[in-house]
């Protein structure tokens, strides 16, 4: 039997996604039980233990985005988390663009532990990264909302940094948002092959190579979708999951998935089922504890983690 932990109350991380910047300015609902109320239920394999932490938010950007949240961290004990047998396929073949953030623009606000290494919403993060491994060592990882605009790219990007800090551990960083890519903006680069053509085409040819960015100054991989090109198309759940289970053995520790919202399509939901586990973010004064609950309700309940709540 698992022991239940406390939950913490510092100060925390901001959500800076894109489209914040459009609703600053606008009241948002109060989160009206932060964090006990929308916790996921115990699957019937065994207890869960609850591990909470804060993150401090950074101060608001010239952009205009980050509003300065206080996140409160749970997470549930991942039961699942066993990795498969190794399997007798080859390993795919990766190849690497490197690519260096560049020197004579500011680099992304959302990326805290790049810019401020040493401040305490960075040592915050790397807590994150203490209590998700904490939960039986993910491989694959959702990161996900219940709507836009909560901080789901923000967590997604510095999980990842925190993981892969220091080369720690061999991380990839994905994302699968196909109508509002962000990484390609937050790392600041051009995908030489986008991410959505890539799970398409190797739908059909699951041997074929993959294209990644490599970012050595973060110690990071990156499978961005090209915002320029036109994305019509929706997740296609055969390809991720064919996508995941040959990236699976491409020698990666963790790879986190930067995913569309949970309302408004079923894409989380087929992107659950190829990934050991949901890290579901939420923003104080805007998600509701309401929209938690029909968030988890709509995901399978055992595969949730755990919650990142961002409060102002």
């Amino acid at each position: 039997m698992t022991k239940r932990g406390k939950f913490g109350d510092r100060p925390g991380i901001p959500d800076d996604d894109l489209d914040v910047q459009t609703r600053a300015g606008a009241p948002m609902p109060l989160v009206t039980h932060p964090m006990a109320a929308v916790r996921p239920p115990t699957g019937g394999d065994g207890g869960a233990r609850a591990l909470a932490h804060t993150v401090p938010l950074p101060p608001d950007s010239e952009r205009g985005m980050a509003i300065e949240p206080r996140p409160t961290v749970t997470m549930q004990r991942f039961e699942g988390g066993a990795l498969a047998p190794a399997s007798r396929e080859p390993p795919p073949e990766i190849g690497l663009t490197q690519h260096h953030l560049p020197d004579d623009a500011t680099p992304d606000p959302r990326l805290i532990l790049h810019l401020a290494p040493d401040s305490e919403r960075a040592a915050q993060f790397r807590v994150l990264r203490h209590h998700l491994l904490e939960c039986g060592r993910p491989q694959v990882v959702v990161v996900t909302s219940p709507k836009g605009g909560e901080g789901k790219t923000t967590t997604a990007v510095n999980l990842a940094l925190a993981l892969a800090e220091c080369g720690r551990a061999k991380v990839l960083l994905a994302e699968t948002h196909l109508r509002r890519p962000q990484l390609a903006g937050v790392f600041r680069f051009v995908p030489p092959w986008c991410f959505a053509e890539q799970l398409a085409a190797h739908r059909h040819q699951p041997l074929l190579p993959w294209g990644l960015v490599d970012i050595p100054q973060l110690w990071l991989h990156v499978g961005a979708v090209n915002p320029r090109a036109e994305q019509a198309q929706l997740l296609d759940a055969p390809a991720f999951a064919i996508a995941m289970e040959r990236l699976r053995l491409g020698g990666y520790d963790h790879i986190v998935i930067d995913a569309p919202p949970v309302f408004g399509t079923a894409e989380v939901n087929l992107l659950q089922d190829a990934a050991d586990g949901v890290v579901l973010v939420a923003r104080g004064k805007h998600t509701t504890a309401r929209d938690l609950r029909r968030a988890v309700d709509q995901i399978t309940a055992s595969k949730v983690l755990g919650t990142v709540l961002l409060e102002e």
